[in-house]
C-alpha cells in the first residue's frame, strides 16, 4: 500500500513539474505579447515556478533531480521509498553510517538482521553517486531469488531496480559474457585462491609479477589488449599461456619483445607448479570469453555475482568481476560494493583485501585480526556494525529498525 501511494504521489509531482516547464516555454514564446518585451526562458521559468508555489526555479530543479527527471539519470535512481526502506534509511542517518575509503563496514551478527540496512545503504550510495554498484554473493543457493539478498530486496520494495542488474552466476561452466581484466588482477585472483603455503612459495619466487608482465606481452603480441581510460584488460588465454610457460619453459618466451624487462624467470617446484596448473585447467574448462563485455557493461550497469567458496574457479571469476568496480574505478569517486555470504560459517574471499568502499555481511560474531585464511587485512581497519533483532548498533549507539 505504501509503495503504491509513493508511486502515485511521485507520478503526480512529475506531471506537475512537466506542466510547469511546458507553460514556461509557452510564456517565453509569447513574452513579447504579454509583457511588451521579450524575456529569457530562465526568467519565464522562474516566474511560472513562483506562481505555482515554489520559492524559486532552483527548487524546481532540485525536485527534478530528486525525481530522476534528468535525461542522464540512471535507472537505479531512487524515486520513492517503502516504509521498510525509509526506516532503514532513518537508522543509517541517525548512526552516520556511510561507505568509507578508510576500511570496510562489517555487519556482525546474523545476516538476516543486517541485510536490509546493508542493501539500503548500497542503493542509496548508488543513487547519490550515480554509479553502478556490485553485489557479491557467496552462496550454495541455485539462484539469487533463493538467497537472503533477494529477501532484502523484496522487503525494501526495490525489486524493479534490481531487475536491471546483470545477474552473473560464475559457478556455471558456460557464461554468456566476456570476462577480461588487467594482468595484475588475473595474477592476484589466481594466487589468492590457492592455499597459504603455495601462496607463500609464489611470493618468494615473485611469480605474480612475472606472470603479469609475460601475460600482458602475450596479449599485446596478439593485439588483444583492451585499452580504456583507467584499465587495460587482457583475455584469460594469454594468462594461461604465460602460466604454462612459467611452469614448463626455460628462459624468456618468444612473445617477449626487447622492451619488456624481466631480470629472471622463476623456477617453481613440482608441487607449486602442479597447484597452479590445476587451477589454470579448471578455469580453461569454463567458457567466459565470448558475449557481452563485462568490462564495458559494468561502467553503466550494476552487477550481482554469485560464486561459491567450494568452487575455486568461480572465486577467481568473481574476483575478475570485482576488479571492474574496484581497480578500474577512479579513486575520487569509487563504486559501492556489498559482499554477502549466507553460509552458517563466515567466509570472506581474499580479493576483498583492498578494504575500502565495501560493506560486508557474512555472519561474523566479531571482527577477526585478519591473519588467518579468509581473514583479509582490511578487517584490521573495519568499522563494526552490530545487527540484531533490536536494530543496529554503531559506535556505541543503537537505533531500532521499526518497520523492517
Amino acid at each position: 500500500m505504501a509503495i503504491s501511494l509513493i508511486r502515485s504521489l511521485t507520478a503526480s509531482v512529475v506531471r506537475n513539474v512537466s506542466a510547469l516547464k511546458r507553460d514556461a516555454k509557452r510564456l517565453h514564446k509569447n513574452s513579447h505579447l504579454v509583457f511588451g518585451t521579450e524575456y529569457p526562458l530562465k526568467v519565464c521559468q522562474h516566474a511560472v515556478a513562483v506562481s505555482r508555489g515554489f520559492r524559486s526555479l532552483e527548487d524546481v530543479e532540485n525536485l527534478s533531480r530528486r525525481l530522476g527527471l534528468e535525461k542522464d539519470a540512471p535507472f537505479w535512481t531512487i524515486l520513492g521509498r517503502s516504509d521498510n526502506h525509509q526506516a532503514a534509511l532513518n537508522a543509517l542517518y541517525q548512526l552516520g553510517l556511510e561507505y568509507s575509503e578508510n576500511g570496510p563496514l562489517v555487519f556482525t551478527g546474523n545476516q538476516r538482521h543486517s541485510i536490509v540496512p546493508a542493501l539500503a545503504l548500497l542503493f542509496e550510495e548508488m543513487s547519490a553517486r550515480k554509479l553502478p554498484g556490485l553485489i557479491l554473493v557467496e552462496t550454495q543457493a541455485g539462484s539469487v531469488q533463493e538467497t537472503l539478498v533477494y529477501d532484502g530486496i523484496k522487503a525494501l520494495g526495490i525489486d524493479e531496480i534490481f531487475d536491471g542488474f546483470r545477474s552473473l552466476d560464475v559457478r556455471e561452466k558456460n557464461l554468456p559474457v566476456s570476462l577480461c581484466t588487467g594482468p595484475r588482477c588475473w595474477a592476484s585472483a589466481i594466487r589468492d585462491v590457492l592455499d597459504l603455503e603455495t601462496q607463500s612459495r609464489l611470493r618468494q619466487a615473485d611469480w605474480a609479477m612475472t606472470l603479469e608482465t609475460s601475460a600482458f606481452e602475450h596479449a599485446k603480441s596478439r593485439r588483444q589488449v583492451t585499452q580504456s581510460k583507467n584499465f587495460d584488460a587482457i583475455p584469460f588465454y594469454s594468462v594461461k599461456e604465460a602460466a604454462c610457460q612459467l611452469a614448463y619453459g626455460h628462459g624468456s618466451p618468444v612473445w617477449m619483445d626487447g622492451e619488456a624487462k624481466i631480470a629472471s624467470f622463476p623456477t617453481l617446484d613440482k608441487d607449486t607448479a602442479k597447484a597452479v596448473l590445476d587451477l589454470i585447467e579448471e578455469l580453461a574448462e569454463r567458457n567466459f570469453s565470448l558475449g557481452v563485455s563485462c568490462e564495458h557493461e559494468s561502467c553503466w550497469r550494476p552487477y550481482v555475482v554469485l560464486f561459491s567458496r567450494n568452487d575455486r574457479a568461480s572465486e577467481v571469476l568473481a574476483s575478475v568481476a570485482h576488479s571492474y568496480y574496484s581497480w578500474c574505478q577512479p579513486r575520487e569517486n569509487p563504486a559501492p560494493i556489498l559482499y554477502v555470504s549466507d553460509g552458517t560459517v563466515p567466509y570472506a574471499p581474499l580479493f576483498l583485501s583492498y578494504g575500502g568502499n565495501t560493506a560486508v555481511v557474512n555472519g561474523l560474531d566479531e571482527i577477526p585480526a585478519g591473519e588467518q585464511l579468509g581473514e583479509f587485512y582490511g578487517y584490521t581497519n573495519a568499522f563494526k556494525v552490530v545487527g540484531s533483532s533490536e536494530g543496529l548498533t554503531y559506535m556505541g549507539k543503537r537505533v531500532s529498525l521499526e518497520g523492517t
